[in-house]
């Protein structure tokens, strides 16, 4: 498959994970098996790393919060930041794991957990020897996730008045 239309694929599947390889192959004017044998060998070396199902669990009244944590490190001659990184993404709370630049080293996320327990897995956090610190930032309304927009209808918050 030429690589314009590899990415059409890619942006496709990436957008629309639901949509059987048939639908795939027409929208793209390709034979099936060219597009099924693209989608194993892409699955295989992990450029498709997955597939996903967004859910809005603000909108199924789930009373569970999403949070996102800065974490300082101190590196030392032992340890590098991908050693600590696989130390991070093993706890089962962290569903997202960057190492960032800037005033902090690493950004993880937190989702679907209630208070309590996003205050127990920061405490579990400083018990990682190489962890300084940790800044928890509670995410209060999710207006855009992964390309999607969220809307809700039924948000009683008023809008504020800004006065000049």
């Amino acid at each position: 498959m030429e690589k314009e239309q590899r990415r059409k694929l890619l942006k496709l599947i990436e957008t629309h994970a639901h949509l059987s390889q048939q639908t795939l192959a027409d929208m793209l004017g390709l034979p099936l098996d060219e597009v099924a044998t693209t989608i194993k060998r892409l699955e295989e070396q992990n450029i498709i790393a997955g597939y996903h199902t967004m859910v809005n669990w603000d909108a199924a009244d789930d009373d569970h919060v999403s949070a996102m944590i800065e974490v300082n490190v101190n590196l030392t001659r032992e340890t590098s930041y991908q050693e600590i990184a696989e130390v991070l993404y093993q706890f089962p709370e962290v569903e997202s794991l960057y190492l960032m630049s800037g005033a902090y080293d690493f950004m993880l996320l937190t989702r679907r957990s209630s208070m309590t327990d996003i205050s127990k897995f920061v405490s579990r956090l400083g018990t990682v020897e190489e962890v300084v610190s940790t800044t928890t930032h509670i995410v209060m309304n999710r207006y855009k996730d992964h390309g999607t927009i969220y809307d809700d209808p039924n948000n009683d918050m008023e809008r504020l008045v800004v006065s000049q």
